[in-house]
């Protein structure tokens, strides 16, 4: 086919690249125009550390808190949470490491009794 003197060249179109997208990132951008992003990453938060404690730990531990850059753990027993402070430093830094976009800096443990 000739093109005619003065005439624009067709160009293709760009192709649309179209994959899978990950539920969290779509919800992270939901909860964020919403105004609750800061409930969506303690969620994540609370999550990884019980996943990182393990069952055991898991169980004694009452409530995650996130406050600023500071991760605050609760636990039901003081034996537990002493337990925890040999393996605080470890904990800290698989958090920081599976959670860049948080930016947690310190991890805080804390006794809750129930009466």
């Amino acid at each position: 086919m000739k093109q005619e003197k003065g005439a624009r060249p067709h160009r293709r179109r760009k192709k649309l690249e179209v994959g899978l997208v990950e539920v969290s990132s779509l919800l992270e951008g939901a909860l964020q125009t919403l105004g609750v992003k800061g409930d969506f990453e303690k969620f994540k938060v609370e999550k990884k550390c019980r996943e990182l404690l393990g069952e055991k730990f898991s169980k004694a531990l009452t409530g995650v808190q996130l406050k600023g850059r500071t991760v605050q753990l609760e636990f039901n027993h003081s034996i537990w949470m002493n337990e925890m402070n040999f393996r605080k430093a470890e904990i800290l830094l698989k958090l920081q490491k599976e959670l860049p976009e948080v930016g947690i800096k310190t991890l805080n443990l804390m006794l809750t009794r129930k009466t």
